[in-house]
Parts: C-alpha cells; sequence; structure tokens
C-alpha cells in the first residue's frame, strides 16, 4: 500500500506556523552554540534593529559560564537572536504609529502634527530652572574662558558653540497631555541668559539656536525635520557661516573660505533626517516630509588655500556642520572627538572616517590644532560631560607647562568686564 500526502489549503496556517518553531528553534540553536564558538558563521539579519539590537556578548566560556555571564546573556538576547524578532518590533511600532498615533519607542515621542520628538529633549525642556542656570553657567563660563585663554595663548582659535534642541525650538509641537512644569520664563529666556554669562565672561562663542524661530520665517521652512532630531542640512550651513565669520574674526586674515549656497525643497528624507523614523523601526515609515536640498558654493580667494586643523569636543550636532565646512573650496582637517571618547572621527577631502580612540592622539590633536571647538547643544549645557572633560584635560595640560616651566605658563585671564 502506498501512502499520498497531499497538501490542502487548510494544511497552509499549520504548515506555516510549524515551519517558523522550527526554523526559530534552528536559528536559536545555532547562534547559541556554533555561532558563538564560531562567531563568522552566526546568522545575522541583513539590518541590524535601529537603537535596539547591540552585537556583542560574551564568549562562550567555562569562565563566562561560572560566572554566569553567558547564561544572564542568553537570557536577555534570546528573543533578539529569534528571526522574528525584528518583524515584530517593526509591526507594532507600526501599530502604535499609525493606528494609535502613539510610540512603541521610550525614546521617542509623537507630537503635534506626527513630529518626532526625542524623549530626553523634553524632559530637558521640560524641567529648566534659570535660578540653578544663573549658578551653573556662571561657574561654567568661569572655566570656559580658562580654557580659552589657554589656547590664545598659544596662538590657536578657540570658539564655543552652542547649537540647538528640536523641542526647545519648536514648543509648540509638545503633545497636550505632556507634563511640561518649568515656567515658561524657565523654559524660554535659558539661551538669552546663557548668552549674557558668556559674553560678560569674554568667552568666544557662537550660539546658533535662538535665531532658528526667525530663520524659519525667513526660509519658509521648518530647520528640523519632521521625522528627525538633529538640525537640517539648511540650519547647519547657516550655523557653519557663523562659525566661519566668528573664527575669521579673530584672525587678521580669513583662514576659513566663505560658504554660500542655494537650496531647494525635497521629499526624499535621508540620513540624519530620519534618524528618529529608523528608530521606530516600522516596515512602512511615514517619510513624505520637506527637506531642504542644498547646492554649496565657496571661492577660495586670491591668497589660495592653507591647511587649516580643527579640533573638536562635540556631539551629533556637529556632524552638520562639518559637512558644511567639506564643501569649502579649501576644506579643513577636521579631528572630532565625538562626546570625547565614544569615538575619533576625521574628515579630510570630503570624507569621513571613524579611527581607534587614543588618548595621546587626542591630546596632541589638542595642542597642534589651528582652532578648537567645543560644542554642546542648549539640551546639555552647560558643562555637559564631554565638555568636562575636555577642561579637565586642559587643566592638566596647564598644570604641567606650569610645573616644567612656570613662565611658560603664563598669566590667568584677566577678570570679566
Amino acid at each position: 500500500m502506498r501512502w499520498r500526502t497531499r497538501l490542502k489549503p487548510g494544511h497552509l496556517p499549520l504548515a506555516i506556523g510549524a515551519s517558523a518553531m522550527v526554523i526559530s528553534w534552528f536559528y536559536l540553536t545555532w547562534n547559541t552554540s556554533v555561532g558563538e564558538l564560531i562567531p563568522a558563521l552566526r546568522f545575522r539579519t541583513k539590518a541590524t534593529i535601529a537603537g535596539i539590537v547591540e552585537e556583542s556578548g560574551p564568549i562562550l566560556s567555562l569562565d563566562t559560564v561560572l560566572r554566569g555571564t553567558y547564561q544572564q546573556w542568553i537570557s536577555v538576547s534570546i528573543g533578539k537572536l529569534s528571526p522574528i524578532f525584528k518583524p515584530a518590533v517593526g509591526w507594532k511600532n507600526q501599530i502604535y504609529y499609525s493606528l494609535l498615533g502613539t510610540s512603541g519607542s521610550s525614546s521617542v515621542v509623537i507630537g503635534k502634527e506626527q513630529q518626532l520628538l526625542g524623549t530626553s529633549y523634553l524632559s530637558e525642556y521640560c524641567s529648566r530652572d534659570l535660578e540653578k542656570l544663573h549658578e551653573q553657567g556662571e561657574a561654567w563660563a568661569q572655566r570656559i574662558s580658562q580654557m580659552q585663554y589657554y589656547f590664545e595663548s598659544r596662538g590657536k582659535v578657540f570658539l564655543y558653540v552652542v547649537t540647538p534642541s528640536k523641542v526647545a525650538r519648536n514648543p509648540q509641537y509638545i503633545p497636550d497631555n505632556y507634563t511640561c512644569p518649568a515656567t515658561a520664563k524657565d523654559r524660554l529666556d535659558k539661551l538669552l541668559v546663557y548668552d549674557y554669562i558668556l559674553d560678560r565672561h569674554g568667552v568666544h562663542f557662537v550660539d546658533t539656536a535662538s535665531d532658528l524661530a526667525a530663520t524659519r520665517e525667513e526660509y519658509g521652512i521648518s530647520m528640523f525635520p519632521r521625522g528627525g532630531i538633529h538640525w537640517n542640512s539648511l540650519a547647519a550651513a547657516l550655523g557653519t557661516q557663523t562659525l566661519i565669520a566668528a573664527v575669521n574674526a579673530q584672525q587678521r586674515g580669513a583662514i576659513l573660505a566663505e560658504l554660500s549656497f542655494t537650496w531647494r525643497v525635497s521629499y526624499h528624507p535621508r540620513g540624519l533626517d530620519r534618524d528618529m523614523v529608523d528608530i521606530l523601526n516600522m516596515p512602512f515609515p511615514d517619510l513624505h516630509y520637506a527637506v531642504p536640498e542644498l547646492t554649496y558654493r565657496s571661492n577660495a580667494g586670491a591668497a589660495g588655500c592653507n591647511a587649516i586643523r580643527i579640533t573638536e569636543v562635540s556631539g551629533s550636532f556637529i556632524f552638520g556642520i562639518n559637512d558644511a565646512l567639506q564643501k569649502l573650496a579649501c576644506p579643513p582637517d577636521i579631528t572630532e572627538w565625538f562626546y570625547w571618547d565614544w569615538n575619533l572621527m576625521h574628515y579630510a577631502n570630503n570624507q569621513q572616517d571613524v579611527l581607534p580612540i587614543d588618548a595621546q592622539a587626542r591630546r596632541r590633536s589638542l595642542l597642534d590644532a589651528d582652532v578648537v571647538i567645543l560644542e554642546e547643544n542648549e539640551a546639555s549645557g552647560p558643562q555637559s560631560r564631554h565638555g568636562e572633560l575636555m577642561v579637565q584635560e586642559v587643566d592638566a595640560l596647564t598644570q604641567t607647562a606650569s610645573a616644567l616651566d612656570p613662565q611658560s605658563a603664563g598669566s590667568p585671564p584677566p577678570p570679566p568686564q
């Protein structure tokens, strides 16, 4: 007797369910056994899950088993190793966004007009306190002015750059049901007060945030993308023009070429214009919103090009400025210490490279630069972590110079007027 098995339409859901279970079991078993012993043989998704999945984990060994770290990692990661984890996250967020009008991610808030807002920026904006700012800002401005004196006494240009927060520049997008206890004056006057403090301490700074509301009216387009947390290329280019003017004002001759541009509206957001959308990992993201697309112009001038070296200690908003600086007729060589010790990024010849962190190289780049920049976002300053670490490094350099040659350390900066 010969048996014949024919798959009927009614069997299809059962077959799909059974296949998913077998594939998931094999996927997990392989990755947590053979894949751990031979990492090159691990199954990997074609794209990581933005803001969720991390590749690193403890290697299977007697030590990690005895300490329990391997078992703990397996228990935490087992869901993420499943081939259905990414689709499950994506579809959950899609349902939350499209049907419920809310966010499936703890780091993203859906604001008015479908604007995506960062929870950390919302928290900072809604807890501003001018009384605390006065005390902290005064102390921080004094320390920045001392650091500035260290660099300028050695013939370098120093510039402190304040970049904008999307929430602070666009509070009209905060949801009505979001608790925001800070008073309107505390929320709105932070940079007005802080700029006054910086100016009184003689800090050379540029505030790229305060004028963005007027700029939006002038250009007729938002300075932040609907689906992103960072400023767009137009806002960054305008900030770059301000930075170039501030750097050149400290020198007898212009050391950075001037930058101009034309722009048009595009409905194809890319890169940072969609970073918050990407965090939601939706299979069908809403990407139909206006973003500027720039065409840059720059002339070297009659004096020709100079090899200008810039060292930056900064956060992610400096990316837009560095991209624009690379469009100059004579682009500078830029060394960026991203959040001091997160990444080292090098910009040259319109190319960006990520290099290994090296504390000695970081110190040399501060000493060898023609221009030194500290950038803090208005939401993280005054006294961000990376700013504090930079000031500590310069304090150490000052003490070393003073110990080797008391006269080389120079006199302290004059008191603020």
